[in-house]
């Protein structure tokens, strides 16, 4: 299966006492749905997966792939445990997902035997089309070419990869990969058109949680309008960006969303803290003029 197009690293809406907020996330998929997006990816970095138990992780995958109003739904399955992927990744199949998307494990840094040794023990035990999503800033190592390459030509189970590096000479490097049963995703926003340029079949984009402008760059560029997509790149995503980041991530990312969808009384999961006011105004002018 080729995905293409935007999907969304999806946010886990909460409530002011830190429990996920069901009904803010059905709101947050009627919005994607409406914008035009490809696909939704929960339990991702942005939807805070390892702030959360296995069970919450089940919960809410289980509830976007029922309320996924027929969008594709790519279910992150991340964990510092092999065991633990394996589980979510059977139990994500179960019911319904379309794909399974997984990074190496983390805070015990692994070498690459150990990431091939991750990767080969969870397709094993899960037979199920998945995506390698290569994050080293968080998961503390890369998944070099010479890795995918081994896994690609092991696995048809791998059908893609989200790339979050922010490492265009890597991103370049691994454009060898694409292909009609392989997409490559850009995971860095502001790295959507320049990637999209040398072949990305598109992006797993935060900033379609609450703006609709890599939607807007995305169709531009793939309809043949490349200097509306390089405008709508510069002045809209990356402003919208660098204002996200006057607080730590994904705290900005939640407010943009609270705010713009009028959800006064949404939550933070410890130990998040919110924006500070001047932050939060920034914020607020700019995704409730989208």
């Amino acid at each position: 299966m080729k995905f293409r197009g935007i999907i969304t690293p999806m946010l886990t809406p909460f409530k002011p006492d830190g429990t996920i907020d069901f009904d803010s996330t059905k709101t947050l998929i009627e919005y994607l749905k409406g914008i035009g997006v490809s696909g939704l990816f929960p339990c991702g970095s942005t939807g805070l997966f390892s702030f959360l138990s296995v069970e919450e992780k089940k919960a809410f995958l289980k509830y976007v792939v029922e309320n996924s109003a027929g969008l594709k739904v790519l279910a992150g399955v991340g964990s510092s445990s092999t065991q633990e992927a394996i589980e979510l990744g059977k139990y994500a199949g179960d019911i319904g997902a379309d794909a399974l998307v997984l990074m190496p494990t983390y805070y015990i840094t692994p070498g690459q035997p150990e990431i091939i040794k991750h990767f080969s023990d969870f397709i094993t035990a899960v037979k199920k089309e998945m995506f390698l999503y290569n994050i080293p800033q968080l998961c503390g190592a890369r998944i070099d070419t010479d890795t995918i390459a081994k896994l690609k030509a092991e696995f048809s189970e791998i059908i893609g990869l989200k790339e979050s590096s922010a490492d265009m000479r890597y991103f370049s490097s691994i454009m060898d990969f694409s292909g009609p049963d392989f997409s490559i995703l850009q995971g860095q926003d502001d790295l959507l058109v320049p990637s999209l340029s040398i072949g990305a079949d598109g992006g797993v984009c935060g900033l379609s949680n609450f703006s609709s402008a890599v939607i807007n760059a995305y169709n531009e560029f793939t309809t043949g309008i490349r200097d509306k997509a390089a405008e709508v790149q510069k002045k809209q995503i990356n402003t919208l960006l660098r204002t996200l980041m006057g607080s730590r991530f994904p705290s900005g990312y939640y407010y943009a969303f609270y705010s713009k969808f009028g959800l006064k009384k949404g939550g933070y999961r410890s130990p998040m803290i919110e924006p500070e006011a001047s932050v939060k105004k920034a914020i607020a002018d700019i995704v409730n003029s989208d």
